[in-house]
């Protein structure tokens, strides 16, 4: 028998079959789990979604920690579990927001392979930065850079790439009666600081974060421009401190800027 199938005898095929048979059980598992603890006011215990579940213990830990990964599950201060602000972020993101994070990605992975580190794209939100692309490295889940978190805009890299694109006038308005809040000794809370940091920022091209938000973490921005000169969007790489100890902090910045550009052109139309 000729080894052809026509394209009829195929589709009846597929109509006849089970349509359990196209179905994979994993995907099939998270999605029951993140539709438990979207009904759950309280959130739910590993043991609780177990059991709802009818799935090993072990089985439940990985779909929450896979999740947890990913921003989709977050665990509380009582040990149970509930829905992270990645599902938010999705919901929540306009067309353009969407668009953009597309055009991004291929560059966050290409970058993320390069170096080994994970790379995200922000953008600002008002007064905050808002992750809207991320790209894992090799053994790196890159926990804390899930899409859709916001972040502070005076602790992070990509805050302040941001911001370098704002005129002091600007940051006085945006920052009127709003507290640096403070999160590590070296967090700069003092909007002078601020502003000396930026100058900074715009003379070398990418901006640092050097354990400012969180004890361990370093990352390096670029601002990603647009014809007018105006910053759109940023892109960074994040790491630990012996992933990006202080000597690479001119390697990474060279890479995040080369990366801004090749988005930015990419934008432009050039």
């Amino acid at each position: 028998m000729c080894p052809v199938t026509s394209e009829l005898s195929v589709r009846t095929t597929v109509k006849t079959r089970d349509s359990r048979h196209f179905r994979l059980p994993a995907v099939d598992r998270a999605m029951n789990l993140l539709e438990l603890l979207a009904v759950s006011r309280n959130g739910l215990t590993l043991s609780e979604l177990s059991r709802k579940l009818e799935i090993p213990k072990s089985t439940a830990h990985y779909l929450i920690y896979t999740l947890s990964t990913r921003g989709y599950v977050q665990r509380m201060t009582n040990g149970r579990h509930s829905l992270g602000l990645s599902l938010t972020g999705i919901a929540s993101q306009s067309r353009a927001e969407v668009d953009l994070s597309a055009l991004t990605i291929p560059y966050l992975r290409e970058v993320a392979a390069r170096v080994n580190l994970t790379a995200t794209a922000a953008i600002m939100k008002g007064a905050e930065a808002v992750i809207i692309g991320r790209a894992n490295a090799f053994q790196d889940v890159g926990g804390g850079a899930w899409v859709g978190r916001h972040l502070d805009l005076h602790c992070t890299a990509q805050g302040k790439a941001l911001l370098s694109g704002c005129s002091n006038e600007e940051l006085n308005r945006l920052f009127l009666r709003r507290e640096l809040a403070q999160y590590t000794s070296k967090t700069t809370i003092s909007l002078d600081a601020l502003k000396a940091q930026l100058a900074e920022v715009r003379v070398r091209g990418y901006a640092i974060n050097d354990e400012e938000q969180v004890h361990g973490v370093r990352a390096v921005a670029a601002p990603i421009l647009d014809p007018l000169g105006n910053v759109m969007t940023c892109i960074s790489v994040r790491g630990s401190l012996d992933k990006i100890p202080h000597t690479r902090f001119a390697e990474l910045g060279k890479e995040m800027i080369r990366a801004a550009r090749d988005i930015a052109l990419q934008i432009s139309g050039y």
